[in-house]
């Protein structure tokens, strides 16, 4: 493709510091493969080095969605002649700065009389990349439980409801929510400042199982005693183990499933356990689980379940509550739900490579089994093997 048309040698390069979405027209001419512009935007936009054509690439940092470099058979106008067809496509582009921009191209050929492609019209649209307002939300919603725990820690303490011994576990219980607030707000302004990236990728550190779960028992408790329920916590199963996970994701998809547990359980308990399961023998398997304790360890699941006496989910609702915004029936009688909570623990446990199991009958109460992975659990020395 030839070098596009232009009626200046050189222009003074455009900035953009307001990131405002600019829109760039060109037209590309097969038989002679010239580009042409058809509004100043799109010439400035090239110059800034926005890739048009194949040899655009060379000095562009222009990548795909998925993060793999874009080729020239990606490129919409060339796509589209190629096809004969409109395309549409998305990019990210790397600018000075660590900014980046998205690049979003619509491209559409036009046939000649003997049905070849004859020309292509584009355009393109480069600016900010527009925010996942789902990813949002559902931070925004995950920083309330641990800022609410706090603000009811803070409330036993000046009404004087704690006993004196208990002080300094309540204190230690506040400070881990604040903790858990702070990791969860650096995860929405990662958001903020990277949405192109779609944040920050999974961290996956290696930490202490019993302790993490511990501590988030400990935060939804208040909760629960103010409600009068019981939150029994049962996970003498996960002593002495370590998870090789994201602690922030891994606990604000517990922390989701044990406020639903709350919020839509009138009266009651809420139960939170941790066992162990082994997997279903693979096909052509004699002998799947081994007969030492190294092996059998190697093939168990730790399952992490929170189970209620709540208002339950009608069987045909349990896979629309997985929908954003989507609440059952039973939610109805129950403030203070925004119908998000679920969402994002079904985004999650795909992120972080779980499984999650849903059991509920209307009326009666629901059951959720997250399933740890055996790869991902590691025994300290005072561990105790799966049974």
């Amino acid at each position: 493709m030839a070098s596009p048309q232009t009626k200046a040698d050189s222009v003074k390069k455009f900035s953009n510091p307001d990131g405002e979405l600019r829109i760039g027209h060109v037209y590309l001419e097969t038989a002679s493969r010239q580009l042409h512009w058809l509004n100043e935007t799109a010439r400035r936009l090239h110059q800034e080095g926005v890739p048009f054509a194949a040899a655009d690439l060379e000095k562009s940092a222009l990548q795909r969605l998925d993060g793999k470099p874009a080729q020239a058979a990606d490129l919409p106008l060339l796509k589209a002649w190629r096809e004969g067809r409109a395309v549409e496509a998305t990019f990210l582009l790397s600018r000075p700065g660590d900014r980046v921009d998205h690049v979003r191209w619509s491209a559409s050929p036009l046939l000649g009389a003997d049905g070849k492609v004859a020309a292509v019209f584009g355009t393109v649209l480069v600016g900010p990349p527009e925010p996942d307002w789902q990813v949002l939300a559902g931070l925004a919603h995950d920083l309330r439980t641990p800022l609410q725990a706090m603000q009811l820690f803070a409330t036993l303490l000046e009404t004087g409801e704690t006993p004196a011994a208990e002080t300094h576990e309540v204190t230690d219980s506040m400070r881990a929510s604040a903790e858990r607030a702070s990791a969860i707000a650096k995860e929405l302004l990662e958001w903020c400042r990277r949405p192109a990236q779609a944040g920050r990728r999974p961290e996956r550190t290696l930490f202490p199982l019993r302790p993490f779960l511990t501590s988030l028992v400990d935060e939804h408790n208040v909760s629960a005693r103010r409600k009068g329920l019981a939150l029994v916590s049962r996970c003498d199963a996960a002593d002495g183990w370590e998870i090789h996970t994201d602690q922030v994701r891994l606990g604000r998809l517990l922390s989701n499933l044990l406020s639903n547990a709350i919020r839509y359980t009138p009266h009651g308990r809420v139960d939170f356990t941790a066992q162990w399961r082994e997997l279903t023998p693979t096909r052509g398997e004699t002998d799947p689980f081994g007969t030492t304790d190294s092996a059998r360890r190697r093939r168990a699941s730790l399952v992490l379940s929170v189970v209620d006496t709540g208002v339950g989910i009608a069987s045909e609702e349990q896979d629309a509550i997985f929908q954003p915004f989507e609440r059952g029936r039973g939610a109805d009688q129950e403030k203070g739900g925004s119908g998000v909570g679920l969402a994002i623990v079904e985004r999650l446990v795909e992120e972080l490579g779980l499984a999650l199991e849903v059991y509920s009958v209307f009326g009666q109460g629901s059951a959720f089994d997250l399933i740890i992975p055996p790869r991902m659990l590691f025994p300290a020395q005072d561990a105790e093997p799966p049974p």
